[in-house]
């Protein structure tokens, strides 16, 4: 069994109040989340390792999520620029867009940021129109605003 990215939910940066709290108090909010978030993913990646481990019968056995994700750094800038947006624009590869479909970020943006969202196939030109027509009833019952580009 395999992380799988559906799984990966994305760190919510912790409620603060500007003018109010402090940067130092925002860090340690910050640094607080991250690493009760990155524990639940450590505790997965354990899971998923072990099942994988008995299915094998022994030997090297294991998943995880890559660096980007462990770097408190990189999530930060992805809540600054959340933020700071109008719209949020995800951006996924037509030859297999639910794979790069992040449910979770869609939610954190349009939920509990209240960011329109919109979801950009890219590469469409690889999709014959029959798939395209597919995909694009697939996305509409789902609620999910979309384009196809190339």
């Amino acid at each position: 069994e395999n992380f799988a990215f559906q799984e990966l939910s994305v760190p919510r940066r912790p409620a603060w109040t500007p003018g109010v709290t402090t940067a130092e108090e925002l860090d340690q909010m910050e640094n607080d989340t991250f690493l009760e978030w990155r524990r639940g993913v450590a505790r997965r990646e354990e899971q998923i390792a072990a099942m994988a481990f008995a299915k094998n019968g022994g030997g090297v056995a294991g998943a995880s999520v890559t660096p980007y994700e462990k770097n408190l750094h990189v999530w930060r800038q992805l809540w600054r620029v959340l933020e700071r947006s109008a719209v949020v624009l995800q951006i996924v590869d037509a030859r297999n867009p639910l794979f790069y479909l992040s449910d979770d970020l869609r939610a954190y943006a349009m939920d509990e940021l209240g960011k329109p969202m919109l979801m950009l196939v890219n590469k469409s030109d690889y999709l014959t129109e029959g798939q395209r027509r597919a995909w694009s009833e697939y996305f509409t019952k789902r609620g999910i605003d979309h384009l196809f580009f190339s």
